[in-house]
């Protein structure tokens, strides 16, 4: 016979599965939730990085623990909505925070740069620098040749266009002007 503790047990699991059946039922069947999703991912530029049925798992992973762990969701549904944006919102962020990186890494490489500057000398490089529009030239050149930093070559660009040109936006051209190399760089790679 069984202790009438573990009845009640036996009892409230039963209902907690019943509840988180229920719940997760009504979220997967809420096509206004995948639209929103999707059209998040999209809005975002993350159709690479994730699909709307990848955060539909996530947020029904976090209901099922959310109501196992005792907590009330009373709108499953509109609860869902809030949990896939914020995991949206962290892969947008942690996407972003990836992509500056890649822009502070060439950064510090080109402060740790030696003595013999063999990276700097080497011709191969210089010819690919040599394809770029002029504009890029200059910016690749002062800032990793001259070693200047973004608020100087803000100020040699600002004097050169005859208009106040700010530090971000000189550093956006660097990296448009580094993304240009790298295009040049590795297409005539392939070939």
């Amino acid at each position: 016979m069984l202790n009438p503790d573990c009845n009640d047990f036996i009892q409230v699991r039963q209902g907690v599965s019943q509840e988180v059946s229920k719940a997760v039922n009504q979220v997967l069947q809420a096509e206004w939730l995948r639209i929103h999703i999707r059209n998040s991912i999209h809005r975002l530029k993350l159709s690479s990085l994730v699909s709307e049925e990848d955060i539909i798992q996530y947020v029904v992973k976090c209901l099922t623990e959310a109501i196992n762990s005792g907590t009330t969701i009373n709108h499953p549904v509109a609860w869902s909505k809030l949990v896939g944006q914020r995991q949206i919102q962290k892969l947008y962020k942690k996407n972003k925070f990836s992509e500056a990186t890649e822009s502070e890494t060439l950064e510090y490489l080109a402060s740790q740069r030696s003595d013999d500057n063999s990276f700097y000398n080497n011709e191969e490089i210089n010819k690919k620098i040599e394809l770029l529009k002029p504009s890029s030239k200059g910016i690749i050149k002062m800032r990793f040749f001259e070693d200047l930093s973004w608020d100087k070559i803000a100020d040699i660009l600002s004097e050169r266009e005859g208009k106040k040109v700010h530090v971000a936006t000189a550093r956006k051209r660097g990296e448009r002007a580094l993304k240009e190399l790298r295009q040049i760089y590795f297409h005539q790679l392939v070939e």
